[in-house]
């Protein structure tokens, strides 16, 4: 049977998140000052990860305007250089793709291109709900904290190594076209950390003999870009999974923070699951993931809305989800893509388990107006807005499923974790999400 590349489920919402605080819409609840942090973990495998303004030019002032993005500081190398290297704040954190992706402009250690055994560069392109990034792949030492990761293929966007004009199989989706994420303030962060389900981005799905699937990787020979097939350990891969120790998922760990929002927010990055006393699953809810597409099955508990499939996603800045015709969407210009209700809305959605062995569980969220928040929050456990995919999700159609996307709004105030395809952890088959329960 044919191996079926991988659907990035994934929302990255760049262009809602931009104009977002640009509304200044002044809610009484908002606070500019900092949630507090829980009390931090120990241990070689953590590192602080923040919720905040995002990246800074160099008057220290925000170069874009962003909400729930939460970000980590690393390092890159030549690769086996401990020389030749740059640090690189305010990279996203998401755990709904795969391989780091840098801006060309944005680090100077001049990487080594990776090449097809023809000698050409070979052209990276992932395709988001609304949006997509393109560049050439190279490769790079990637150091998270005290984990390194050697030899990384990654994604330089905007690299001169290949054409920085995207083939059209890559700048559009089904719908027509996406968003390009070709700049920090295209993105709101210095770069994105591809931390989820799988150890590859595309996986068999790219290697011979099946034919080259469009929207992954190219050949540029004379600037005409063409799918190109590529093995598994060429592809953009999951640092995490390529670590020494600690290397089977993520836990990701923010605190509670109040209705309204705050101002800003940290926590924490935990490498392993179960590998160290400080990210044992415990008593935190599994939900088996589709060992293709990463998701898993949800109902929602209002209306008649279904919501046939679900996964749980940092690099989304909000719950997205079709609600019911009393939850509305925002009129016109920003804050366009999300939700403003007339106030505040309580649901709940229940996930259940691929696997039979696992209980459902039900979990309460709100919804508060995307224009009530000020302009200087930055983190908000009540944002969200509908299903923005184009076409229209279909649940006839079991390619285009509607689903329910547990942002970073889901985050606050629990654990979270997402396991990386490979053994099983505890007893349970991989890959996987975790959550604790409030």
């Amino acid at each position: 049977m044919t191996a079926t590349a991988r659907s990035w489920r994934l929302a990255l919402f760049a262009s809602a998140a931009v104009g977002l605080c640009s509304c200044g819409g002044g809610s009484s609840n908002s606070s500019a000052s900092s949630s507090a942090s829980p009390p931090p973990p120990s241990g070689p495998n953590v590192v602080t990860m923040v919720v905040d303004s995002g990246p800074k030019d160099s008057s220290g002032t925000p170069i874009a305007n962003v909400i729930n993005q939460a970000y980590v500081t690393i390092t890159i190398c030549v690769p086996g250089s401990s020389t030749s290297c740059q640090t690189l704040d305010h990279i996203w954190v998401d755990t709904g793709s795969t391989g780091l992706r840098l801006f060309a402009s944005s680090f100077t250690p001049s990487l080594p291109l990776s090449m097809d055994g023809s000698g050409n560069a070979i052209g990276s392109c992932t395709q988001f709900v609304s949006a997509y990034t393109w560049g050439a792949l190279r490769s790079a030492d990637i150091t998270i904290g005290s984990k390194t990761a050697a030899s990384v293929p990654i994604q330089v966007i905007g690299d001169s190594g290949i054409t920085t004009v995207a083939p059209s199989t890559c700048s559009n989706g089904p719908g027509g076209a996406l968003q390009t994420l070709d700049t920090a303030a295209a993105m709101g962060a210095n770069g994105l950390l591809g931390i989820g389900e799988f150890k590859q981005d595309c996986g068999s799905a790219c290697q011979s003999p099946n034919a080259p699937p469009i929207g992954w990787y190219y050949i540029c020979p004379s600037g005409t870009c063409a799918s190109a097939n590529l093995n598994t350990n060429l592809q953009m891969q999951n640092p995490v999974s390529l670590f020494a120790t600690d290397k089977n998922g993520v836990l990701l760990q923010l605190p509670s923070i109040a209705a309204g929002g705050a101002g800003t927010t940290s926590g924490y990055l935990i490498f392993g699951i179960n590998t160290q006393s400080n990210n044992m699953l415990g008593s935190a809810l599994v939900f088996a993931a589709d060992t293709n597409n990463g998701t898993i099955r949800t109902t929602t508990t209002y209306g008649d809305m279904s919501e046939p499939s679900s996964f749980i996603d940092s690099g989304s800045n909000g719950y997205f989800f079709n609600g019911p015709t009393s939850l509305t969407a925002c009129p016109g210009t920003p804050p366009n893509g999300f939700y403003c209700p007339s106030s505040t809305v309580s649901l709940s959605a229940t996930m259940l388990p691929i696997s039979t062995s696992t209980p459902s569980f039900t979990f309460g969220f709100s919804i508060a107006s995307a224009s009530s928040f000020s302009s200087t929050t930055y983190a908000a456990n009540d944002l969200g807005g509908p299903d923005i995919r184009n076409p229209p999700c279909d649940n006839t159609n079991p390619t285009n499923l509607c689903s329910f996307d547990w942002g970073l709004p889901f985050f606050y105030g629990r654990s979270v974790f997402t396991a990386i395809e490979g053994a099983a952890i505890n007893g349970n088959a991989t890959p996987f999400f975790a959550a604790s329960t409030p």
